[in-house]
């Protein structure tokens, strides 16, 4: 959390400074497609505002998807109507949308390539996550062995989390693009790790938090 509050602090101080380069300042706006740690892809679209040639803030709106998840939350039941329950496979595979507060650094050109100039870039920045959840369980009929649905509900215990992502940028006048690497504490399945049935954790069938590592393509344009 301590790292999160540094970022914001960062952020905050960024948005309050007197800009007087006004010939600097420039606006970006681009979308960005990877994949991530936990079989999942990220999609994005980014705005940030320079208020130099270097440094800017903005923010992202976005969306992460799982296109796999091998852990599903199940069990049995060994009384009454029902012999049995798991999560409805249309929830077992994560999906959040999240927004996130970022700051910008690029670097001077350090390579010219015909029209094209080379340089890097580093966004810092804050993933925050809706906290609420809703997802169906199947029960499973003792004697007939058709599933029914019953919706469930939680609040995650954990909605907040660093990202700091480093790109190889290409730019050529007006247009961009680069290929980057991401770091975060972020959780795919944060949203569910709190939720229990029958007595039984889903946190107990999915694999322990580790930092999320990601790859992915941004292009983009100044507007």
């Amino acid at each position: 959390m301590s790292i999160m509050k540094q970022i914001i602090i960062i952020v905050l101080a960024v948005m309050s400074l007197n800009i007087h380069a006004q010939d600097n300042i420039n606006n970006e706006l681009s979308v960005s497609g990877g994949a991530m740690t936990g079989f999942a892809y990220d999609i994005r679209l980014s705005y940030i505002h320079y208020i130099n040639k270097c440094l800017g803030y903005g923010g992202a709106f976005g969306v992460y998807k799982q296109w796999d998840n091998e852990y599903l939350p199940q069990g049995d039941i060994k009384s009454g109507k029902w012999s049995g329950w798991e999560l409805n496979e249309k929830d077992n595979k994560m999906e959040k949308l999240y927004i996130e507060p970022t700051l910008s650094f690029k670097t001077p050109a350090l390579i010219h390539l015909g029209s094209w100039e080379m340089g890097l870039q580093a966004e810092p920045g804050v993933m925050i996550q809706i906290p609420y959840t809703f997802v169906d369980v199947d029960y499973i009929d003792r004697n007939t062995s058709v599933p029914y649905e019953k919706g469930r509900s939680a609040h995650a215990s954990d909605w907040c989390f660093w990202d700091f992502k480093t790109m190889l940028r290409f730019s050529s006048k007006d247009a961009f693009i680069a290929i980057g690497y991401g770091i975060s504490n972020l959780d795919v399945y944060s949203s569910c790790r709190s939720m229990s049935v029958e007595g039984t954790s889903f946190n107990s069938f999915y694999p322990s938090k580790k930092l999320n590592h990601s790859i992915f393509i941004k292009v983009g344009s100044t507007i």
